[in-house]
C-alpha cells in the first residue's frame, strides 16, 4: 500500500472524527458512546497544541488513520522538561494490522524529536507500544487515599463556585510551589480552557474561605469521592479536603482519593489527627514513557531509576480535555 503520512489540514477534521469513532467503536462495539472524537478536539484547545504533530495517514486521498501528540510542559527531576501525550491513535478497522500505526508512531516519534521534545507519555497496549521503545510501569494516575474524620467544622465560611481567567495565576503559582520539584508532573497550562470542566460526571472548582481563595479543586462525583487534581498553599489542606467531604458527604467525614502522593498529602496534614494518608500510587504496565532524546538526563535518569526501583514512579494527572470519558456507562 502507498500510504502517505501527513500533518492534519483543516479539512481533515471530519474524517479524522470518523476514523476515531469507527476505530473505537469497534474495539468497544456495545459501547453507545465514543469520546474520542470530542476528546481529539478538546486537545486541539491545547495553549501548546501543534498541528504538525497531529498526524494523519492516508490512502488513495482517503484518510485510514490518526495519531495525536499533544504537547505539554512537565517537570521531570524538578527541572521543566517538553514532552507530549500520544493518543488517541486510531486505524480504521479495515486496515488494522497492516503497519499503518506504526507509519504515524514513527513518524510522530521523528517529527517530536526534531521539534526538542524529549519523552512521550502514553496508556495503552503493554503488547504493542514497547515495540516502539516504550517503558512500562512509568508512572501512576493514583496517589494516595485519606480517610476524614473531623468533628468541628464550620461549613458557612466556605463557598464553591466556577473557576474564572482571574484565578489562573493564583492557580499556577501554587501548582509550581506544589510540584516543582517533583520527580515527574504535567503542568496544566496558563489559560481557563486547560483548568476548567470538559467531563459531564467531573466538576472544576475554586473554593473559597472567608472570601479569600482557599484551593482549587477537579473530582469526579464518585463514592467514594475521587479528586483527580487538588492546588491548595501550605497550611490550606486541612480546611480543603473537610469541605470537599462536607460537600459530598453532608459531614466532614468519610474518604476521599487522591492524585497526590501520600507524602504530599501528609505534609499539607501534619500535626491533625483527623486525618489519615494511606499510598495508593500503582504504576501499572499500560502507563509508559518513551525516551525520545537520549542526551536529556532529565527523563532518562528518571526511567533509570524508576526501573531498578531506586525510585516511585511519579504521578500524572492528565489535563480536564481528558475527562470526556468520565461517567459514561458501558
Amino acid at each position: 500500500m502507498n500510504i502517505i503520512v501527513r500533518n492534519e489540514r483543516i479539512s481533515d477534521y471530519s474524517p479524522i472524527a470518523n476514523v476515531n469513532y469507527e476505530a473505537f467503536l469497534a474495539w468497544h462495539p456495545d459501547n453507545q458512546y465514543v469520546s474520542e472524537p470530542l476528546m481529539v478536539g478538546l486537545l486541539r484547545h491545547n495553549s501548546l497544541y501543534d498541528p504538525e504533530l497531529s498526524l494523519v495517514a492516508e490512502l488513495e486521498g482517503k484518510i485510514i488513520g490518526h495519531a495525536l501528540f499533544s504537547p505539554f510542559r512537565f517537570v521531570v527531576l524538578g527541572r521543566e522538561e517538553k514532552g507530549v501525550v500520544l493518543g488517541p491513535i486510531a486505524v480504521d478497522p479495515k486496515f488494522q494490522r497492516a503497519g499503518v500505526g506504526k507509519f504515524l508512531i514513527q513518524e510522530g516519534h521523528r517529527k517530536a524529536l526534531e521539534k526538542g521534545f524529549s519523552f512521550s507519555l502514553l496508556c495503552g497496549h503493554t503488547d504493542y507500544y514497547p515495540k516502539f521503545g516504550y517503558k512500562t510501569k512509568m508512572f501512576s494516575l493514583s496517589g494516595s487515599k485519606v480517610s476524614i474524620n473531623r468533628d468541628r467544622f464550620n461549613h458557612e465560611d466556605f463557598r464553591e463556585r466556577p473557576v474564572n481567567e482571574q484565578d489562573i495565576p493564583w492557580m499556577v503559582g501554587a501548582w509550581q510551589k506544589m510540584h516543582g520539584k517533583d520527580n515527574l508532573a504535567l503542568f496544566p497550562g496558563f489559560h481557563i480552557s486547560e483548568w476548567s470542566n470538559h467531563g459531564f460526571q467531573c466538576r472544576c472548582t475554586v473554593v473559597l474561605k472567608g472570601g479569600q481563595i482557599l484551593g482549587y479543586a477537579r473530582y469526579v462525583k464518585s463514592d467514594p469521592l475521587s479528586i483527580k487534581d487538588l492546588v491548595v498553599l501550605d497550611g490550606g489542606m486541612p480546611d480543603m479536603l473537610a469541605y470537599l467531604a462536607w460537600k459530598h458527604y453532608g459531614k466532614p467525614q468519610g474518604d476521599i482519593h487522591l492524585s497526590l502522593s501520600d507524602e504530599t498529602v501528609n505534609r499539607g496534614i501534619s500535626g491533625s489527627e483527623s486525618f489519615k494518608a494511606e499510598n495508593k500510587q500503582a504504576a501499572h504496565g499500560a502507563f509508559m514513557i518513551k525516551v525520545l532524546d537520549e542526551q536529556n538526563s532529565s527523563i532518562s535518569e528518571y526511567c533509570r531509576q524508576v526501573e531498578n526501583g531506586d525510585m516511585k514512579p511519579g504521578i500524572i494527572v492528565f489535563p480536564p480535555m481528558f475527562d470526556v470519558d468520565d461517567g459514561r456507562v458501558d
